[in-house]
């Protein structure tokens, strides 16, 4: 096995997320009986420590805060061997924030974004994470970076680009660089949004057509659509019992991106990806150690 091949950067967003699950179902107004966590989370934290469990060597770039959260992403880092070494932190601000809640059936029902450290990922920032990149097999990014960032990103890397929606929101931003990416995963809300078509595969067809090389659309439990070239193509989820379905996305993304690194065929990314979110959705958390037994590499 070519060594470089493990190689992988994620370039993106870490956030700390706060989540309620009630025990029963959700009454609009009312205080409900049920479970509060914190863990740390965001798009690209949790695709770079899934990256690390399925056994890529992981670098991670982010601008991150000196707040009483330090010592734990520090921490977490270590014990998923995710090199951080590539973020930079900011004196006197805190971590993003990401409040979600969940339905009784662990889908989530709605939630708050405070990501305020995303604004400020500027040139110089992105600037800095190509050096990271440097030799890498593939890299993510994520829509919650400035767009002019995403776009300096796009023209200046130079391994294959897999990139996350993040929300209807925020995909708008990967439009100048579609035609560099190598991988797009998103839902239907955010393609149709992105394309300003209707349907799935409307919607791949502009994709592709866009310069898209290979198109992901995630259907929650029915699995995902597929496009590549001329073909579109379905892979079905893998059954299981859903715990948390938060995460469940970016453990599709970093098999996508692992699997991509090791050159897989595209059939057979699709198929890890859609292990790995099911996996994820069987087990409590955003980012679930039973992942490893995924690991390609």
């Amino acid at each position: 096995m070519d060594m470089q091949k493990r190689k992988v950067a994620v370039i993106g967003a870490l956030n700390v997320d706060i989540g309620g699950r009630p025990e029963g179902p959700l009454i609009p107004g009312d205080s409900i009986p049920g479970r509060v966590r914190t863990s740390l989370g965001g798009v690209g934290w949790n695709v770079a420590r899934n990256c690390a469990l399925l056994g890529a060597e992981t670098a991670f770039c982010s601008l991150l805060g000196r707040d009483e959260h330090e010592g734990a992403i520090r921490a977490e880092s270590q014990r998923y061997c995710v090199d951080i070494s590539g973020c930079r932190w900011e004196e006197e601000s805190p971590n993003n924030r990401y409040l979600y809640l969940c339905d009784e059936k662990g889908d989530v029902a709605a939630a708050v974004n405070d990501m305020g450290l995303c604004r400020r990922m500027d040139r110089a920032f992105a600037a800095a994470c190509l050096e990271k990149a440097a030799g890498c097999a593939a890299v993510v990014t994520e829509a919650n970076l400035p767009q002019a960032t995403l776009t300096y990103l796009g023209e200046n890397l130079t391994a294959p680009l897999v990139a996350d929606c993040v929300s209807v929101a925020k995909c708008g931003r990967l439009r100048p660089i579609l035609h560099r990416i190598h991988i797009l995963k998103a839902n239907l809300q955010e393609a149709e949004a992105l394309t300003g078509r209707t349907g799935v595969e409307d919607c791949i067809r502009a994709l592709l057509d866009a310069g898209v090389k290979r198109v992901v659309i995630s259907q929650g439990p029915r699995g995902v659509i597929c496009g590549e070239g001329e073909r579109i193509f379905p892979v079905p989820s893998v059954h299981t019992d859903v715990v948390d379905a938060t995460g469940a996305g970016d453990s599709m993304t970093a098999a996508l991106t692992v699997g991509l690194a090791l050159g897989m065929s595209f059939d057979d990314c699709a198929a890890l990806g859609v292990t790995a979110a099911g996996i994820t959705v069987a087990n409590p958390g955003a980012v679930t150690a039973a992942l490893a037994v995924l690991r390609p590499i």
